[in-house]
């Protein structure tokens, strides 16, 4: 347990080396609650006072996570014509002590009653699991329902099933997080990577360091 409460605080101590950076990159504002709340714990933290600046600091990281969901969220791709797009759902897929990871997702429906759901997973269990179904499609060759192939220099693997009208694309972002796309309802596997292309890519890599 005692790991767990040094890396809150180790965290507290980077950020507040380096704020001056992140205002200057980021155009976060110095009245940032997030900032507002680290400096709190800092205050706290040089008193002796470790329980209240924890408390303090896990405020900071929630608002930290919440920039960080809704920077994500503007990663996915806008609806291609004629396509509508729904909600955005965000969620937490592993605990901070274990260095954080988010799910963002959102689902878009065709003209023609097609649905498609794109998902961004950072520092996800999955990452591995694709990574070992790409390595086995690689040593043991591509199918016919499967395609193994770069985009943008990162392995993907793209899996459709033209009689049952369905597919997924997987995408592997610098072993850091797993782009999925899962299709029902289309007629070619060409729907998939319209929302592949349609992501923003270089947002993405920022976020991702």
């Amino acid at each position: 347990m005692r790991r767990f409460i040094w890396i809150p605080l180790l965290v507290l101590l980077f950020l507040g080396g380096c704020k001056g950076e992140m205002v200057g990159n980021s155009g976060v504002k110095e009245s940032d609650p997030a900032l507002a709340l680290m400096e709190k714990a800092k205050g706290l933290y040089r008193q002796g006072r470790y329980k209240e600046a924890i408390n303090e600091l896990r405020s900071a990281m929630a608002q930290v996570r919440a920039r960080q969901m809704k920077a994500f969220e503007e990663v996915l791709p806008s609806p291609p014509r004629g396509w509508k797009g729904g909600e955005t759902s965000t969620s937490p897929v592993v605990p901070d002590f274990l260095g954080g990871g988010i799910r963002v997702s959102r689902i878009y429906t065709g003209p023609s009653g097609e649905r498609v759901e794109v998902s961004i997973l950072s520092q996800s269990p999955l990452i591995q699991s694709i990574l070992s179904l790409i390595s086995s499609v690689s040593v043991l060759g591509e199918m016919g329902n499967t395609r193994l192939f770069l985009y943008k220099g990162e392995k993907a693997l793209e899996r459709f099933y033209p009689q049952e009208k369905r597919g997924e694309l997987d995408v592997v972002v610098g072993g850091k997080a797993l782009v999925m796309i899962k299709g029902e309802g289309i007629s070619k596997a060409s729907v998939l990577m319209k929302f592949l292309e349609g992501l923003k890519w270089d947002s993405m890599l920022s976020l991702l360091g």
